[in-house]
């Protein structure tokens, strides 16, 4: 059985330099890699030079809309210059597991998640998600907004003591 992670790494391994790619390919290529069919047609249309995306769009153009909302959307994350005809209420519309692929994607095109292939026991390749940069990322986001709280609290507390002595002194 040929699983996404499969699907992916032969995407990836299309291009002559899989362990090169920036966040932009694995967004696309993770997209990509998720319906059977779709990654079936992309695999024409990945090479050394990237993913030619008007050939792809074209040659998808009768498959169903989600679908094509998947591809308008890699291609928006690898190109982030393409017009993007997906909306982010047709984004909340795709449903499981389409919307959750393409949240997860937005993550991965930004360098905070990372797509990451192991064998499983089977020796079956699997694919997860490591987080550990978005985790590391909102740690550092609440600990600004914890600091944040802690100046005002004390800049509040420092306002209260400067009116309290000018009542005193009056």
């Amino acid at each position: 059985m040929i699983t996404q992670a499969n699907r992916y790494t032969k995407l990836a391994a299309l291009t002559g330099r899989a362990d090169c790619l920036d966040s932009s390919y694995h967004a696309a290529f993770y997209l990509l890699s998720y319906d059977p069919e779709v990654y079936k047609i992309a695999t024409r249309y990945v090479d050394h030079d990237g993913i030619r995306f008007t050939g792809l769009k074209r040659a998808t153009r009768d498959f169903d809309e989600r679908s094509r909302q998947v591809i308008d959307i890699a291609h928006n994350l690898f190109s982030w210059t393409s017009k993007c005809k997906t909306t982010p209420f047709d984004i909340s519309r795709l449903g499981f597991p389409y919307m959750e692929q393409v949240c997860n994607a937005f993550y991965i095109a930004v360098g905070e998640v990372e797509v990451v292939i192991q064998k499983d026991r089977d020796g079956q390749a699997k694919m997860e998600l490591d987080t550990s940069q978005y985790q590391q990322t909102k740690r550092v986001y609440r600990q600004f907004e914890q600091l944040q709280a802690t100046v005002a609290a004390e800049l509040e507390q420092d306002e209260g003591a400067e009116v309290d002595s000018e009542v005193m002194e009056r």
